[in-house]
């Protein structure tokens, strides 16, 4: 993807308007996607659940987890669990911004995503009660033509197109693979085009 910059990132994220969702119900959670290195040579810092945890056991998600009543804000609870899940320090997470929130229809989370850079890959500490191995996934990867897939299912009577991106040792899928999707989206520019054409409709 051309100019997928950290520079450009943030200078998206920081001018459009995330989509905040508010169901009633709903459980708070948020999610770091860190981005490590430098650009040109980028990765996402993923993990796959151990089976021991209470939910999406064996996905491979980004480091996050609910807002608990300590947190500030999402922001500060994406930063807290990704130092708790795999070591990250927080100090060295620089915040680009924040994606749209995601729904998780299975377990009634809204995931509020925090974009993080990181200048280099730090070592990692996963906690082994959550993370049954840490997934570093280049960029470049899940950038190439043909990298994202899709599938129609069905969830309680409604057709849901499913994303799905797969990696060493498995695939990204569900909520994360969502969030993904939307990364890509914003930073390659798509996003603000698809806004331009329905203010023009309006």
């Amino acid at each position: 993807m051309h100019g997928a910059t950290i520079a450009r990132l943030r200078e998206l994220l920081q001018t459009r308007a995330p989509n905040r969702l508010r169901e009633a119900g709903t459980r708070s959670a948020a999610v770091l996607v860190p981005l490590a290195g430098p650009d040109g040579e980028l990765s996402l810092v993923c993990f796959e659940r151990t089976h021991q945890v209470a939910e999406h056991k064996g996905e491979i998600c980004f480091p996050g987890g609910s807002v608990e009543p300590q947190d500030a804000d999402p922001v500060d609870a994406a930063l807290r669990e990704a130092h708790e899940e795999l070591g990250l320090p927080r100090e060295r997470v620089d915040v680009l911004g924040v994606l749209d929130d995601v729904h998780t229809t299975v377990s009634n989370y809204v995931i509020t995503p925090v974009v993080g850079h990181l200048d280099a890959l730090p070592a990692l500490v996963p906690d082994p009660l959550e993370v049954a191995r840490p997934v570093v996934v280049p960029l470049r990867d899940v950038m190439k033509p043909g990298a994202e897939g899709v599938e129609w299912r069905q969830w309680r009577g409604t057709r849901r197109q499913i994303y799905y991106y797969p990696v060493a040792g498995g695939r990204i899928w569900g909520a994360t693979a969502r969030i993904l999707h939307n990364l890509l989206t914003v930073w390659s520019g798509q996003d603000a085009e698809r806004s331009s054409r329905r203010e023009r409709i309006r």
